[in-house]
This record gives structure tokens, C-alpha cells and sequence, in this order.
């Protein structure tokens, strides 16, 4: 069953996230992406961060989450389902599209994709289909295979990859024995997968801009999981925030082209990714944890974002 609609957002909380987007504003050019059951159904939402107003992308029946710019901020990548509600979890009932950056133009550019993001050079977009890590070339609309996860040295079930410097693949891998569980970068050049952790609840890691370091989900932290990262390219994995307070359960991070700042969500209670009330926060990277912005003011499930830095 789909989630349950949220309460209206009141005069109050909307004067909150627009101060919040103001006030990062003051630190950054740039819009934020993501979605939001806000209104009932799951939208995409964007947000200026010089005015703090929010205005909704997308109005369809169907869900439509995974927001992502493409790294010219000129359009917008998403997901949305193939049936009115499908549930997350559910890694082949989704659609990959494709819109320019303002929410115009429309379109699906094809069928039966999960995990969707970007290459850095903005010609493509990887995702999952089969246990399969694609890619699809937005110009010309052709799929391609980048990597089978039944295949050594990977050997299990792919999870949220991202393509990154170096012909390098981040991805979480499970399905597979205790030992071999967790998240690691995967050289498509030597075959060869480095584990940056081992931990089975690992998850959802993303590039630290070309940096060649990553960030992932980890559980345990204050709020049942939090961030972390490698300090080097190949460094022992540190906490790179959990968030002191009530808002300390972190998903959904991606880091800003320039790794700076760090974009996610966190919730106070409740996992469930299109459920519980996740609220969007805002940090810069190195930054005293308590000064992370927390953007969103709402009741509904606000989640997977995206920042655009002009």
C-alpha cells in the first residue's frame, strides 16, 4: 500500500524552509532537488536557494523519485514507476526519465531501470536492470553493459552504483556471504574490487567528487546509522558526520561535484525510505557537525536530493 498522505505543510513550516534555503543561499549559488510526498503522491521538488522558493516539478499519477542533475545542471534525471505506486524496494518497476532542469520537456528514455546517476562526463546515465550495471547514452538513446554482478570478481547482488574518476565503479554488493557483504570500488579497467567496508548494513555510496574518496550509509551512530568516508584513497573508513539530536537516522547522501558539501536525509524515527519523515540537510564538508542546515520543515517523507551549485 502506498504511504499514508501527510498533514497540509502549515504557513509556519513553509516560512521555515525558506529560510533555510535562504540561508544557505547566503553561502551558495545553486538549487536543490528531491522528492517529496508533501502533496500526497511522491513529486520532485525544486528548490532556489537565492529566494527560497520551492516549486513542484513534476505532477503525475505515478511515483516519481531519484532526482539527479546532470553535471551541467542543464536537465534533470528521475525514476518513475511503471504502476501507480510501487515501492521502493521494488528494483524493476521503475522507468528511467529524463527532463530539462526547469521541468520541461519531459520524457522517458527508457524502460525498466533502478539507481539511475549520471557519468561525470554528462553523455550518459548508469542503472541497474538484471543485476546488471548500464549505461544509456543520452544523445543517441543506446543501452550498453557495463558490468554483470554475477560475474567475478563481484559475484553478487549490486547495489546503488555510481561511476566515478579513474573508470572506477562504487557499489554496494550483497546477496553474497557475510564476509564478502558491503560497499567498494570496482576498477572496470583491472577487474579488481576494493572493499572500503565490510560491514553487511553498508550502503548507498557515492564519489567525494573526483577526489577518488567515497561516502556511504553505515549502521550503528546515534540515530541507527550514520555517514562515513574514506579520509584517503584507500585510508582506514572514519564517521564523517552523525548528526547530534533527534534527526540522526542519515540516508540518501551525495556530495557535491566540487566535494564540498554533503547533501542527505535523516529521520528521527522510522526507516522506511518512502514512509518515515525524512528531513533534508545541508553540510559543509570539515564543518563543526552542529552546523549542518536542516532545509525541509514538513511532516511528509522528503528525500534523495540533489544540489546544483551555479
Amino acid at each position: 500500500m502506498p504511504p499514508s498522505a501527510p498533514a497540509a505543510g502549515t504557513v509556519e513550516e513553509q516560512s521555515k524552509e525558506a529560510g533555510a534555503f535562504k540561508a544557505l543561499g547566503r553561502d551558495l549559488r545553486g538549487t536543490l532537488v528531491w522528492s517529496s510526498n508533501r502533496e500526497g503522491n511522491h513529486e520532485l521538488y525544486r528548490a532556489d536557494l537565492a529566494t527560497g522558493q520551492v516549486v513542484r516539478l513534476t505532477n503525475h499519477p505515478h511515483v516519481d523519485y531519484l532526482s539527479r542533475y546532470s553535471p551541467d545542471g542543464r536537465q534533470i534525471s528521475f525514476l518513475r514507476s511503471r504502476r501507480p505506486w510501487v515501492s521502493f524496494r521494488e528494483v524493476d518497476g521503475w522507468d528511467l526519465m529524463i527532463m530539462d532542469a526547469d521541468g520541461s520537456n519531459q520524457r522517458r528514455l527508457i524502460e525498466q531501470a533502478y539507481h539511475a546517476v549520471w557519468t561525470p562526463d554528462g553523455r550518459s546515465i548508469t542503472y541497474t536492470r538484471d543485476n546488471k550495471v548500464m549505461a544509456v547514452d543520452v544523445g543517441s538513446g543506446q543501452e550498453r553493459t557495463i558490468v554483470d554482478g554475477a560475474d567475478a570478481p563481484l559475484a553478487g547482488r549490486i547495489d546503488e552504483p555510481m561511476l566515478g574518476p579513474g573508470n572506477r565503479l562504487a557499489l554496494a554488493l550483497k546477496g553474497v556471504s557475510r564476509g564478502r557483504q558491503g560497499v567498494g570500488i570496482l576498477s572496470l579497467d583491472r577487474r579488481t574490487f576494493e572493499r572500503v567496508s565490510s560491514n553487511p548494513s553498508a550502503c548507498e555510496i557515492a564519489w567525494i567528487g573526483q577526489t577518488g574518496r567515497v561516502v556511504w550509509i553505515e549502521g550503528s551512530g546515534r540515530g541507527g546509522t550514520r555517514v562515513m568516508h574514506t579520509p584517503s584513497a584507500g585510508g582506514t573508513p572514519e564517521v564523517l558526520i552523525d548528526l547530534p539530536g533527534a534527526y540522526s537516522h542519515e540516508y540518501f547522501p551525495v556530495v557535491t561535484p566540487d566535494g564540498r558539501w554533503l547533501i542527505w536525509g535523516a529521520a528521527a524515527e522510522g526507516h522506511e525510505h518512502d514512509r518515515a519523515d525524512y528531513e533534508i540537510f545541508a553540510w559543509r564538508i570539515g564543518t563543526p557537525a552542529e552546523s549542518a542546515t536542516r532545509l525541509t520543515w514538513s511532516t511528509s517523507n522528503d528525500q534523495w536530493p540533489d544540489l546544483r551549485i551555479d
